[in-house]
This record gives C-alpha cells, structure tokens and sequence, in this order.
C-alpha cells in the first residue's frame, strides 16, 4: 500500500530547480522509507513553507546506494501554504513543527538539511484539496481564456488567442504588432485576467519617446544622496523574484514609440539564455556595492538581479509615422503577431465571465515543452540557403525558437499551420530590400505555394507588390 510523504527542500535545491524547471524526473540520495508506489508532495522551505502543485511518485529504489528516482504523476493549479493549513494539516503545521524532523542527508551547497516527513491521508488530502483542483488539460484551459475574453466583450479568433500562448511558452517575450486600437494590450489583460493574475501582477508600461536608456525600466543609482532610485519596472521585477510560484505579466504598451534596443537592451541579451537561472541583468556593479557597504550604506536592491521564469513580456508596437522601427536584434529574440484588421460582425456582448482558474507559475510553464521539434529542418535549411543570397540568413537562435514553437503547438495546432505561422512571424520580417531581393522573394513564393503555407505565401505577395510598386519592400505594413 501507498504511503504519503511529504519532501522539504531549500530554495536553492538542485532538486527543487530541476521541478521548477519543468523537469518531470529526478534521482534523489534520500531512499530510506521510500518504495516504490510510495507518494510525494513537494515543499519549498523559505521564504515561507509552501507545498509546490505537483505529485511525485516514487518509480524505483536502489537500496544499497540510498538512491530513489521519483517522477511527477499528477499536477494542480496552484501551491499549497502550509501555514495558512495549519489548523488542517496536524503533523506538519507550521514552518517550526516542519523542521522538526530532518533526514541526515544534506544539500551539498549551502548544507540546508532535505527533510522527508511521513504523512497521514487526511494531511495529505487535506493540502491537495487547497491547491484549486487538478490541473486543467492545456485545450481546456484556452478555452476558457477564450471564453472569458468574449463574455468581457472581445474577440480574438482560437488561432490568434493559441498562437500568442505558445509564443509565450517558447520564448517570455512576444511582439504584438498592427494598427492602434485593434485590442493588442487587452489581450496581454484578458489572458492575465483569465489566469487569476490580479491587478497587482499585471504592469502596463506606457513607453515614451525619450526613453533612450534603460534607467527608465530599472532605475539608477543616485551618488548624491547615496540611494538607489527604482522605477514601478524594477519594484515589479522584484516582487516577481520574491514570488516565483505567482504569474507576474508585463505589458510594454506601444514599444516602438522609443527605440527598444536602447531602454530594453539588457532585457534583449538576458532573454537569450536559455535557463532561467542565467537571464542575469546588472543594476549596479560590484565595487560600488562592496564600496557601499564599506561607507554603512548598504543598496536597499540587490547589485544583480535574474529575470524569474514566472514573469512574461508582452510589447505592443504600431506602425506608424509616430514610431521607431524594429531592428534585427529585437526581431530576432520575439515572434511577431500582426493586429491588423477587427471582424465587427463577431464582436459579443458582454456578459459575466466565468470565474479565472488561478494557476501558479509552475503549473502554466508545466504545459512548456523540453525538447524542440526537428521535422522541418531541411525545410529551414532550404529556406536559409535562400535567403542567405542576399545576406539575410537565419541564425541558430531563430532556428531553435522556430523548432520549440513547433514543440510546444502539439496538440493545439496542425503542424503545418504551427509551421506556416513562425515562417511568417520569425522568418519574414528579417525580409527587406530593394529589386536585389527580388529573386529571393519569387523563390520563397515558390517554396509557400508548394508547402502549402497559405499566411507566409500571402504576405510574401504583399510584398512582391510593394516591392514592384515602390521599388522598395518590407513585411511591415
């Protein structure tokens, strides 16, 4: 028969890290009590005692060596606090009754001990039944942020609303493009809205034109008074640090109105890193921290911060005489989803809107798949060799991100439409030139007609004719 534990880990925890980040297996030195069949909930020790939403079971055990292997057999939308449970969960309770007991083993880096505690199935069900029911099926899921968008009154088409949740998944920062008024920053609300995400986590910046550094987002230090001066970006990134297990979801509202690369450019090189823990960006540097501390004026910020796994970006540009344009290096670290016409036949009525399904963090990056989808790359490959005629050839990190996109639309779009979307959001808008692109174009028209991708092989008609008309073309409208 099953027993139930309960397993406590430090915050920095390789084990708790390989959970987080979306890993669903793990082999842990701590096998004495477990079996296999045995069951496992997972709590993270600071800052306060809360039981992560997923369920471990234990697969095998090695004796011997003190080794079990667990993997995650089931999920829940949101964490468990053990202090709030502390009337319900008897053996445990509060974070000193949780300490109580500790294994011998202990966590290499910073000797925070990993507790194992054994569990009665009434503390077990008592901490599952808080954490909102079990995870929604990611299908099911978007079709309540559908649902719950239309009751507020708006209309995004599925393929729309699918398309900017797995540019979400692949890479936390998504370019919304197209005319003003089209609904660009209300979807970045609603979809917010529908996943629980209060006000208090959801920023919208309002961009202005003379944001040419990025003091503007993150602040800076002020040597006069000695003190780091913050801006609403930065508090909100730190709260988002302190609370991983909560979505936290920015808006940059009309990007372009300044020129992204130069008050977003330590965000724009952070993001390229793949591992969450690597997407460091600098606030101040280490001497003047040391030098700080030094003098009895410590930073009340930290001199570094990463950019947490739980807080995703959204940037709305239009495209228009007012704004800046879009260079490569922003291009190239985002899809790009065009806003560009409202079917007013479709707009609903609003009615009540049914109630958000609140998903911590965890549970919205465990729909992310690991692994990218590789079936189109000779497709890629082709269209590299043409491209490349003309200078405009694709880079290893537009290939992966268009193979992670492929990955992670499974199950909710066709692969040939999944495939046709990233040619036309990450491919084309690398496209400009004069009459010497020419060819290229009458090439990857070719190509579209014969894969037949319908949305890349109009857009690309588009621009033959701007081209033919201006002697000049671009994928921006």
């Amino acid at each position: 028969m099953s027993k139930y534990f309960l397993l406590s880990l430090p915050r920095a925890s390789s084990y708790l890290q390989t959970i987080t980040a979306g890993q669903a297996r793990f082999t842990i030195q701590l096998a004495p009590p477990l079996q296999v069949g045995d069951r496992c909930l997972v709590a993270q020790q600071d800052p306060s005692p809360s039981v992560l939403p997923v369920v471990m079971s234990v697969v095998s055990v090695n004796s011997p060596a003190q080794m079990a292997t667990l993997e995650v057999s089931e999920r829940y939308n949101r964490p468990a606090d053990l202090n709030a449970l502390n009337g319900e969960v008897h053996q445990i309770g509060p974070r000193s009754r949780l300490l109580r007991e500790r294994s011998a083993a202990e966590q290499e880096l910073n000797h925070s001990p990993i507790e194992l505690l054994r569990l009665t199935k009434a503390d077990w069900e008592a901490i599952t039944g808080s954490m909102g029911g079990s995870r929604l099926e990611e299908q099911a899921l978007l079709k309540h942020i559908h649902s719950y968008i239309s009751a507020r009154g708006y209309y995004f088409d599925q393929e729309t609303l699918y398309n900017y949740h797995i540019c979400l998944k692949t890479r936390p920062f998504v370019i919304l493009a197209g005319l003003s008024g089209t609904g660009k920053s209300k979807l970045t609300q609603l979809y917010a809205e529908a996943l629980g995400v209060p006000r208090e986590r959801y920023l919208r910046l309002a961009v202005r034109p003379n944001w040419n550094d990025d003091r503007y987002l993150l602040g800076y230090f002020n040597p006069i008074s000695g003190s780091y001066i913050t801006e609403p970006a930065l508090d909100f990134l730190l709260d988002a640090s302190k609370n991983e297990q909560d979505l936290y979801c920015c808006c940059l509202d009309e990007m372009n109105l300044a020129h992204v690369e130069y008050y977003f450019s330590q965000f724009l090189s952070a993001l390229e890193e793949e591992r969450p823990a690597d997407r460091r960006i600098a606030l101040v540097s280490r001497r003047l921290e040391e030098e700080l501390k030094r003098q009895g004026q410590p930073l009340t910020v930290p001199a570094e911060l990463s950019l947490p796994p739980n807080l995703l970006f959204t940037g709305t540009i239009n495209v228009d005489e007012t704004t800046q344009p879009i260079s490569d290096k922003v291009i190239d670290r985002a899809n790009t989803i065009e806003f560009f016409s409202i079917d007013l036949d479709k707009i609903p009525q609003p009615t009540v809107p049914p109630d958000p399904v609140p998903i911590s963090a965890l549970t919205w990056q465990s729909y992310k798949a690991q692994q990218p989808d590789t079936r189109y790359r000779e497709l890629l490959r082709t269209i590299n060799a043409m491209l490349n005629k003309v200078e405009l050839g694709l880079g290893y990190r537009v290939v992966r991100e268009i193979e992670l996109y492929l990955a992670n639309s499974a199950g909710l779009l066709e692969p040939e439409v999944a495939l046709d979307l990233q040619i036309k959001q990450r491919i084309l808008p690398r496209v400009r030139g004069t009459e010497v692109i020419e060819g290229v174009l009458d090439e990857l028209l070719a190509l579209t007609r014969t894969q037949q991708l319908p949305r890349s092989y109009q857009r690309l008609e588009e621009m033959k004719n701007r081209l033919k008309r201006d002697g000049y073309t671009s994928f921006w409208r």
